[in-house]
C-alpha cells in the first residue's frame, strides 16, 4: 500500500467509526467531526508548503477547525511562517499501522469494572474503578481495516498495563469480526505502548488549528 493509500484509508475508516461526513475542499478531504475539540479537520498527505500555507487560511481565526498535514518528513512544515490567528496544536504524532495478532492482555486487578459501549459504526471498551474512568478505547472497522482512536489511559493510573489491556482486548475484537489491518493516529506517549506490541509508525503528522481572532484596541 502507497503512503498516499495508506492516508486514505485511514481516513474513509476513521470517519466512518466517528460517523462523520468526508467532503472536498480544494481537492483534500474535509472530515467533519463536531467533536469536542473541533468542528472539523482537514487532511492533506505531502501538500508541499507552498499549498499548505495557503490551506491555513481555511483554519486561520477558526478555533474549531483544524488542518493536519501527512508525510515521510514534514521538517520544511515547521518552518512556515504562520498567520497570527493560527497555532501548531500537535507536532509529534504518526500515523501507525500493524497487521493485527492476537495479544496476551496484561491482567488487572480484581479492583477494576470492564465494559463495552457500542456507538454506531464503533464499540468502546473501558475499565474503572469506583465509577470512574481509567482506561478506554474505541476502535471502528471499514473492510478489513480496523482503526483505533482514544485510547487514554487517566494519569493515576498509567504504567499498570490497563493501556495494554485495552489495546489487547480491542484488538481481538477486530480479529474476531473479520479485521486484518489496524491503523491509528498515535501521540509520542501512545507511540511506545503501541510499538511495543508491534505496531510501526508510516507516516509523520502535524496538525494546525485556528485561534480566536484578537481584538485589541485600534490605537487612536
Amino acid at each position: 500500500m502507497s503512503d498516499a493509500e495508506l492516508v486514505q484509508t485511514w481516513i474513509r475508516a476513521w470517519a466512518h467509526a466517528r460517523s462523520a461526513a468526508v467532503t472536498d475542499v480544494d481537492g483534500w478531504p474535509l472530515v467533519h467531526l463536531g467533536s469536542v475539540t473541533r468542528e472539523n479537520e482537514l487532511i492533506c498527505h505531502e501538500p508541499g508548503t507552498r499549498v499548505c500555507a495557503r490551506l491555513l487560511a481555511h483554519v486561520a481565526g477558526d478555533p474549531r477547525a483544524m488542518l493536519t498535514v501527512l508525510g515521510r518528513d514534514l521538517t520544511a512544515y515547521d518552518q512556515l511562517d504562520l498567520p497570527a490567528d493560527v497555532t501548531v496544536t500537535r507536532h509529534d504524532e504518526v500515523l501507525m499501522t500493524t497487521d493485527l495478532v492476537p495479544l496476551a492482555p496484561v491482567p488487572i486487578g480484581s479492583d477494576f469494572a470492564t465494559g463495552w459501549d457500542q456507538n454506531d459504526n464503533s464499540v468502546t471498551f473501558w475499565i474503572e474503578q469506583g465509577g470512574r474512568i481509567a482506561a478506554e478505547g474505541s476502535m471502528g472497522m471499514l473492510d478489513a481495516h480496523a482503526t483505533f482512536d482514544g485510547i487514554e489511559t487517566t494519569p493515576r493510573f498509567r504504567r499498570r498495563g490497563l493501556g495494554r489491556h485495552v489495546m489487547a482486548t480491542l484488538s481481538d475484537h477486530a480479529l474476531a469480526a473479520g479485521a486484518r489491518h489496524g491503523i491509528l493516529a498515535a501521540s509520542l506517549d501512545g507511540r511506545r505502548l503501541y510499538e511495543s506490541i508491534g505496531w510501526i509508525a508510516a507516516l509523520q503528522m502535524r496538525s494546525f488549528m485556528g485561534t480566536a481572532p484578537s481584538h485589541e484596541p485600534a490605537e487612536l
